[in-house]
């Protein structure tokens, strides 16, 4: 092993969440990677930015509710176990990890029949339904916050923070709003926010980051500068930004915390992201805004563009929570289970 590079499969996908944590550590650690994702979602685009092999399966959904979706899709599941089980067998990797998602469930109980280690990485403050169907056959599972221990067999638990990755930070200073609803855009969020993008221009360009589908949603306002999607540089955007206001996902929180930014929330309504927005407003560590709250957005987004010591003040406390060294803990864990 010390003579060649490990080889690592990483699995996710469906949304970009399940995906930053784990090219956070691809781009630190020297490996081999092979990228299991599914067939429509935004994480192609990503990795073969980043020129990693990619490998599209099919995936399923099981909801905890009555569908005739769930009878199709326990079928696409029982197909992309065995799709899983042949790349596993082709590619011999040393290591499959994950950080959530369906299309990574199979992908997991393959490598466990076929004896590859797993580590799966819990990132939200609630446990997903996917992680939970992963994590009896992880070796291990690694965790965000000291807090989330208990939610899995303690004996495989390891507290390591959420990797994000690096910020090459050369771009110049210029006071700018950063709107995204996360990979694949979120059509509803838009047109919440767009009545406020007039209030946001009056002191700063705004970005926003529409998702593919909702080009129609783009606004014509001078300094006002819409995206489909950011394969590259979204980092760098972030890191110029005053205010960020996004969805609730914890990859783009855990980037927000790690650049000490000023985050408002709008959480997808009735979804564990509430949970996650929640935590962060317990500890006035960002701004919680229920998607079509008008008033309370209007009054906190005066509040942020006129006060800085505000703006900073939640940035610091957002960093202050996270671990630090998530990274160097990963690429530890690694090392150990490989080397074993």
């Amino acid at each position: 092993m010390k003579n060649k590079k490990p080889k690592i499969i990483l699995a996710g996908g469906g949304t970009l969440g399940s995906v930053s944590p784990l090219l956070a550590v691809a781009d630190r650690y020297q490996a081999d990677y092979i990228f299991i994702g599914s067939k429509t979602g935004p994480e192609r685009k990503l990795i073969e930015k980043k020129e990693m092999p990619f490998i599209k399966i099919s995936s399923g959904k099981l909801r905890r509710y009555i569908s005739w979706q769930n009878f199709v899709d326990f079928f696409k599941i029982i197909l992309a176990f065995w799709q899983s089980i042949k790349i596993l067998l082709k590619h011999r990797p040393d290591l499959v990890l994950t950080a959530g998602s369906f299309v990574a469930v199979p992908v997991v109980w393959a490598a466990w029949l076929l004896r590859v280690p797993v580590v799966v990485h819990q990132q939200d403050i609630q446990v997903g339904l996917a992680n939970k169907l992963m994590a009896p056959f992880a070796k291990r599972i690694t965790v965000t916050f000291e807090d989330q221990i208990k939610d899995f067999d303690h004996k495989k638990v390891i507290v390591t923070g959420n990797p994000v990755r690096t910020i090459k930070d050369d771009t110049r200073y210029k006071p700018i709003v950063v709107i995204t609803g996360g990979g694949k855009g979120a059509r509803s969020m838009n047109s919440f926010m767009a009545k406020f993008v007039p209030l946001l221009l009056e002191r700063y360009e705004v970005h926003h980051v529409l998702g593919n589908s909702n080009w129609d949603q783009k606004l014509e306002y001078e300094n006002y500068f819409p995206y489909k999607f950011i394969s590259s540089g979204m980092l760098n955007l972030l890191s110029q930004a005053d205010i960020i206001i996004s969805r609730s996902g914890m990859s783009l929180i855990t980037e927000a915390a790690s650049l000490k930014k000023a985050l408002v929330l709008i959480p997808i309504p009735d979804s564990h992201q509430e949970i996650n927005a929640g935590f962060f407003a317990k500890h006035n560590a960002a701004v919680m805004v229920k998607q079509d709250s008008d008033q309370i957005m209007e009054r906190y987004l005066e509040k942020l563009i006129s006060n800085k010591d505000l703006r900073q003040g939640l940035g610091n406390n957002l960093y202050k929570l996270f671990p630090k060294n998530a990274l160097n803990d990963y690429i530890i864990l690694i090392d150990k289970i490989i080397n074993s």
